[in-house]
């Protein structure tokens, strides 16, 4: 999955535990409403678009379901200090915050630095 560097460091840190990605209906991207569970399986972790991974986490609940509007632990998991920065930040990356816009929630723990050498 790929991450904004920061978010990404603070997933390898075990402190975002959860993303949410706009569905889609490209069946060639990760994010196709039509998408296989990842659920049980490791997926790679990128600090941007074209980087190398710096790390692994397993995925542990994998589902489609309306954006909402996310409580503060929901915004903590997230990454977010606070729910208002959880949403500007939704809303840069996606042109807009619609709390009902279809997303997958990935939930995801162990995270694993990827070995160099």
């Amino acid at each position: 999955m790929i991450f904004r560097p920061t978010l990404a460091a603070a997933v390898m840190a075990g402190e975002k535990t959860v993303t949410r990605r706009v569905a889609n209906q490209r069946p060639r991207s990760p994010w196709y409403a039509g998408a296989r569970s990842l659920v049980g399986r490791r997926v790679a972790v990128q600090p941007g678009r074209g980087q190398h991974a710096i790390g692994t986490v397993e995925v542990i609940e994998h589902f489609l379901g309306g954006l909402g509007h996310l409580d503060a632990a929901e915004a903590r998991a997230e990454g977010f200090a606070s729910v208002a920065e959880f949403e500007a930040t939704f809303a840069a990356l996606n042109g807009t915050y619609d709390p009902h816009v279809l997303v997958w929630v990935v939930r995801f723990t162990d995270p694993q630095p990827v070995a160099r050498g």
